[in-house]
């Protein structure tokens, strides 16, 4: 079975970044809000400024939502167990909330500020990839700002036209660790120097995920933590400790065979796929999907922690080939090690035995291969190569990690 990805060569979208205004309304389904024990701060038909509260969770008070603009609540849909299968807001007007930033300076009142204003959820710990307590204190912090996907936004590119809101919030996270920050770019394309900030380069392709660069700088499989955080948000810190509000935008590129051309677009987080792509698409039939073409969510509504939506042409079927090709190949493709397999897989992990022990609910060798080391992103290529008929394998990392955090 072929696969799209070339990992020695990843174009990334650049140029000047454009303008989306809403149609509709923006919004959050279940899958953006699972786990939560919501705490609901509004009501259907109550107006938000942009900053104001709209939920935060029961047990862990620490994750806040916030709406991403102004507006109206439009649909506030109850969902099992006690939660929330949809929220939706129509966009309209300039009001937003101020924040205090004066106590920023301290490590505990950048956390107080970064909780309320929502910013906190941008921060994923490892091992096990949850939201992470702002009790405890991570090892070292990483600051992605690369890119593994074709078609992504050149984040070197548009660090550099934000980089007036970029340093503050790259200065401001060195406070949450007493460990290294580390700043992960694109190779050959250096950061603006911060006091207290390391660079450090890596290639296109798998290398620019996350795991990658904590594998190689601050491995966690066998011990430790260490926080992640992405360049965008980074960004977002820097906007609320200059202005006092929150940045109401992220960049995203679309790409993809369906649009007229790749372009970055400002977005506000939640904003329809549909509203995105309005106008920029060619003729004829497309699918639109959060991410990119290899694992793209279809989606409604842009998750804010994805930065590309892609446009797919549908491909007519050639008559009479359907049923052959069917034959021809199979399903699945066998879990039988090779080369791109070995390119596709988070570094220091054995891709066949490790997917065959999430498979077998092998929790102990998960354990043992590194498991602990990873989240879900870091298998979202190898999933997309072999997770076909069912066998969601980012979905069984993710329940392996659960059951080990409930041992540990």
């Amino acid at each position: 079975m072929g696969f799209p990805w070339r990992p020695s060569r990843v174009p990334l979208v650049a140029g000047p970044v454009g303008d989306v205004r809403l149609q509709g309304t923006l919004g959050f389904v279940g899958s953006d809000l699972a786990a939560l024990r919501p705490v609901l701060a509004v009501a259907e038909g109550q107006r938000v400024a942009a900053g104001s509260r709209l939920l935060s969770d029961r047990r862990r008070p620490w994750i806040v939502l916030v709406a991403p603009v102004a507006g109206e609540v439009v649909r506030l849909e109850p969902g099992p167990r006690r939660g929330i299968s949809a929220l939706e807001i129509r966009a309209g007007g300039d009001e937003a909330l101020e924040f205090d930033t004066t106590a920023a300076g301290s490590r505990e009142g950048l956390i107080a500020l970064m909780v309320q204003s929502g910013l906190w959820t941008a921060l994923r710990a490892r091992p096990f990839g949850r939201v992470p307590n702002p009790a405890t204190t991570p090892d070292a912090l990483f600051v992605t700002a690369t890119e593994a996907r074709r078609g992504a936004p050149d984040a070197a590119a548009v660090i550099a036209e934000y980089e007036p809101w970029f340093r503050p919030g790259l200065a401001a996270l060195t406070a949450l660790t007493p460990g290294r920050t580390w700043l992960c770019h694109r190779r050959g394309h250096p950061p603006p120097q911060v006091p207290g900030v390391t660079p450090r380069g890596f290639p296109d392709g798998p290398g620019g995920l996350p795991g990658a660069h904590v594998h190689a700088l601050h491995p966690v499989a066998h011990g430790g933590s260490v926080w992640q955080i992405g360049w965008q948000d980074v960004i977002a810190l820097g906007c609320l400790l200059e202005t006092g509000r929150i940045w109401r935008h992220r960049i995203v590129a679309l790409s993809g065979s369906g649009v007229l051309r790749p372009e970055l677009l400002a977005v506000p987080p939640g904003a329809r796929l549909h509203d995105i792509a309005a106008g920029r698409l060619i003729a004829g039939s497309t699918r639109l999907v959060a991410g990119g073409a290899e694992d793209g969510l279809p989606v409604p509504f842009l998750r804010r922690d994805i930065r590309q939506v892609t446009a797919l042409r549908h491909r007519l079927r050639e008559p009479g080939r359907g049923w052959l090709r069917q034959l021809a190949h199979a399903a699945r493709p066998a879990l039988i090690p090779n080369a791109l397999d070995e390119r596709l897989a988070p570094p220091g992990i054995a891709p066949v035995p490790f997917l065959r022990a999430l498979a077998a609910g092998d929790v102990e060798t998960a354990r043992k291969l590194g498991a602990l080391g990873l989240i879900e992103e870091d298998l979202a290529l190898l999933n997309a190569r072999f997770g076909r008929q069912g066998t969601d394998y980012t979905a069984l990392l993710r329940q392996t990690l659960d059951d080990l955090e409930a041992e540990a």
